[in-house]
């Protein structure tokens, strides 16, 4: 089984290799998506190992995504993961199980111990969770969590039409209405104390935003 991780990054350069050198373990391929960074996090990934695509501008992390998508063809296993070190390598093996019955497999903080969150994430995600458990019947404890494992055969049938961090709920929908079988599986996130790129009101609004367009779509 081909494996390959797609991951997004954004001035990663304190954590991107080692992201890069764990998450080697498990997969066949890495493909770092440098969304613009000014630092270092392309040279780093790199020399660690990944393919890396370099993007002049910040565009975003949905666009950093699909730019990577774009090289996993032929490849049976898609992980989507973040490049700030939050997210555990060695928990890709715990998707990969629930994969086997499933298309999509999503990684929920809410499986496990959630109470490192922070105030202001946990509470997004709960509103989060009723809205995406609402429009697609099924529920989703974390909607906007950025670990992800694809089945390799399927990843061409996502028209992921969103913008920044409305990714990962137009991921969702879009599985959905492509009839994936969506599941998601335990995982661990490490907070740490580096200051997030996310806007929480800009971002909620873009979201809000996407997930209108794509319900006037259909």
């Amino acid at each position: 089984m081909r494996k390959i991780a797609v991951i997004p990054a954004f001035n990663e350069e304190r954590a991107i290799g080692g992201v890069v050198t764990k998450t080697s373990e498990y997969v066949d391929k890495i493909v770092v998506v440098d969304d613009g960074s000014v630092d270092k996090t392309s040279n780093i990934a790199g020399k660690a190992g990944a393919e890396v695509i370099r993007l002049d501008i910040n565009t975003g992390k949905a666009n950093a995504v699909r730019e990577g998508l774009r090289l996993c063809s032929g490849y049976d296993v898609v992980i989507i993961m973040d490049g700030d070190g939050q997210h555990l390598p060695r928990e890709i093996p715990i998707l990969l199980e629930k994969l086997e019955n499933s298309d999509l497999v999503i990684g929920s903080r809410f499986l496990k111990d959630a109470t490192k969150m922070p105030l202001n994430s946990k509470i997004s995600n709960k509103i989060a969770s009723l809205l995406m458990s609402s429009l697609i019947r099924q529920k989703i404890t974390d909607p906007q969590s950025g670990l992800r494992a694809i089945r390799g055969e399927r990843v061409g049938e996502l028209e992921l039409k969103a913008e920044r961090y409305a990714l990962e709920h137009i991921m969702i929908l879009e599985a959905k209405r492509k009839h994936f079988v969506i599941s998601e599986a335990p995982i661990t996130t490490v907070y740490g104390a580096e200051r997030s790129d996310i806007h929480p009101v800009r971002d909620t609004l873009i979201v809000i935003l996407n997930i209108m367009k794509f319900i006037l779509r259909l």
